[in-house]
């Protein structure tokens, strides 16, 4: 172990005492880590965006063809005050425009089309027809009930978020009760999708302190080592 791996060891074991700090309740060495994390994390992604796309748009363009973009992002300064920030509105207003505009196309082409080309691959007629003529008639059974499954859970999940209702005379808006019961089958698969990705992310998480733990070992039993 040289000087730089047992600086690099220390202050690692020191950080993750301090993040699991957090277990006795929120305190000030906790809080400190999170904000040196989040520094760090800033300022290398600030690093990256200015060495990796600002200075080579700037010495690999025409000057003329820097003016708008500089304009856009002096208008963005403007908002680090109260009294320009409304200067600063129309590029906030882009940047908005643009960031939907892009969330909701990635949505259709990455998770609608996709999910929906899934659900209708297990109804294709050529892959029933192979399954059928091999005699495998389990396995196109199971590519029914599998693209039903899917199909049924893509279309009551959307159901779900449609809030549409009908307003009467001294009620309150109610939906269709069709619509109703079939968002309550889409809420059964969301609950199924939340407890699934909750598991992942406990998985995760597990394995994350596992490691640390491993880690904090190796780095005490070598320091033992040196002793």
């Amino acid at each position: 172990m040289n000087l730089a791996d047992l600086i690099g060891g220390f202050f690692a074991a020191l950080f993750t005492f301090l993040v699991f700090s957090y277990a006795l309740g929120d305190n000030a060495l906790f809080r400190m880590a999170v904000h040196i994390f989040i520094g760090a994390a800033a300022g290398y992604a600030a690093a990256v965006a200015l060495n990796n796309v600002l200075l080579p748009a700037f010495f690999s363009q025409p000057l003329t063809q820097l003016v708008v973009p500089l304009l856009w992002i002096g208008l963005l300064f403007t908002k680090l005050s109260p009294r320009t920030a409304v200067l600063g509105n129309p590029a906030s207003a882009l940047l908005v425009g643009v960031g939907a505009a892009v969330a909701v196309g990635g949505a259709i082409q990455g998770t609608l089309l996709p999910q929906l080309a899934g659900s209708a691959s297990f109804f294709s007629p050529e892959k029933m027809g192979q399954a059928f003529a091999a005699g495998q008639t389990g396995a196109a059974l199971g590519y029914l009930i599998n693209g039903a499954i899917i199909l049924v859970g893509t279309i009551t999940s959307l159901a779900y978020f449609h809030f549409g209702a009908k307003s009467l005379p001294n009620q309150m808006p109610q939906r269709n009760r069709i619509i109703d019961l079939v968002a309550r089958v889409g809420q059964a698969f969301i609950a199924i999708t939340f407890g699934v990705l909750f598991a992942g992310v406990y998985s995760a998480a597990l394995a994350a302190l596992i490691e640390r733990l491993d880690t904090l070992i190796e780095f005490l039993l070598r320091l033992a080592g040196l002793a």
